[in-house]
């Protein structure tokens, strides 16, 4: 969902890049704050009700495409929104480009039992499977997402990196304070998260300030914490322009994934010169200039010692790895819209290949109706 977690947030924030490189980028993603017209009917996804499987409109979402006639159409995985559009490509001849971001696996053994997760874990993976094998390119966002696309049938998974959006950019960023004593969490209250570790360390660190900004199936935790710390403070779901602010209010971001294919978040703090602390799952760890820049947390390390790390350099030397992070995440940015240029341009040519689509009923209806050959009331 657009503006409600890491894969929403990705593809929202490279549509306005890709806005001032091609003729027409076009983002058809569910909203709850502003409903786009290709989206209907909603269900809770089961073990987090604040999160949405939304369906698509599916005329909607054909005359869409048939109106734009796209280059290449992007889908992040296997969603009822991406099996739509998967379908609607499929008959139209127009090549597709799939995104790798989420460790299905992982996520569904944490949600659910071993029987169901098994199941529910097999049928996603046999789906990216199948839209691995009809796609003309797959791009993934970590090195190690890389081997597993591979292994889950893409035959050439290409490395793309991670955009940022333009408010974490182009505002001027705040000085770090001295004292590394004020930290914030941003992101999902949900399992894969690990807001539990983030909690423990608000209740080791009596003389800092910790602050959490999310929504999630976990609320109900953080909402008892806070009550019995006196340290920490509760924000619920924030926008965008709220979660630059609360980077610029405080000095230390944590991320203490349990799962984490990347973590837009730290990007986001390195960019408004902040220090960053993660876990080794992170995927943000495996790019070597944004690695040097953070502070990554040993195995089985508390996070309360991997904050005195950071509080036991020089207030000199946390802002220089501060400035360092800004430096590395600009470069990304720029590194992941030109990735994607060449990736879209790649799946583009191979569009001139592909079969003429077969001509469909539904097809000669949306064909009359944009020439405005249909009688009325059709």
């Amino acid at each position: 969902m657009k503006g409600r977690n890491g894969v929403g947030a990705y593809f929202q924030d490279l549509v306005a890049h890709l806005d001032h490189e091609v003729e027409r980028a076009e983002l058809v993603c569910p909203s709850l704050e502003d409903p786009h017209p290709c989206q209907g009917m909603s269900m809770p996804i089961p073990g987090d009700p604040t999160q949405r499987l939304f369906f698509p409109k599916m005329r909607e979402l054909s005359a869409l495409v048939w109106e734009m006639k796209p280059h290449v159409i992007v889908i992040p995985g296997p969603g009822i929104f991406s099996l739509g559009a998967y379908w609607i490509a499929g008959k139209l001849g127009i090549p597709v480009c799939v995104t790798f971001q989420t460790d299905y696996d992982r996520l569904v053994q944490l949600y659910w039992g071993p029987r169901l997760a098994r199941l529910a874990g097999g049928l996603l993976n046999w789906l990216n499977r199948a839209m691995f094998r009809g796609s003309s390119a797959v791009a993934t966002i970590c090195d190690s997402m890389i081997a597993d696309a591979r292994a889950a049938g893409a035959r050439h998974p290409q490395l793309v990196g991670t955009p940022l959006g333009a408010e974490f950019v182009n505002s001027e960023v705040t000085p770090l304070a001295d004292e590394a004593d004020s930290v914030l969490y941003v992101g999902r209250l949900a399992a894969e998260k690990n807001i539990e570790h983030f909690l423990a360390l608000a209740e080791a660190r009596p003389d800092c300030r910790f602050t959490v900004a999310g929504d999630g199936p976990l609320r109900g935790l953080v909402e008892q914490r806070q009550k019995d710390l006196p340290n920490l403070n509760f924000l619920g779901w924030c926008s965008r322009e709220r979660v630059v602010a609360e980077l610029d209010a405080h000095q230390v971001l944590v991320l203490p994934s349990a799962v984490e294919a990347f973590g837009t978040v730290a990007l986001e703090a390195l960019a408004r010169e902040r220090l960053v602390i993660t876990t080794p799952v992170c995927g943000i760890n495996q790019w070597p200039a944004l690695a040097r820049a953070l502070t990554v947390a040993e195995a089985d390390e508390p996070l309360a010692d991997t904050l005195a790390r950071l509080r036991a350099m020089t207030p000199e030397q946390r802002r220089e790895q501060a400035r360092a992070g800004r430096e590395a995440a600009l470069a990304m940015n720029d590194e992941a819209v030109n990735g994607w240029l060449q990736v879209l341009q790649g799946c583009a040519r191979q569009g001139a290949f592909l079969p003429k689509p077969r001509r469909s009923p539904t097809l000669a209806v949306l064909r009359r109706l944009s020439t405005n050959q249909a009688r009325p009331g059709l």
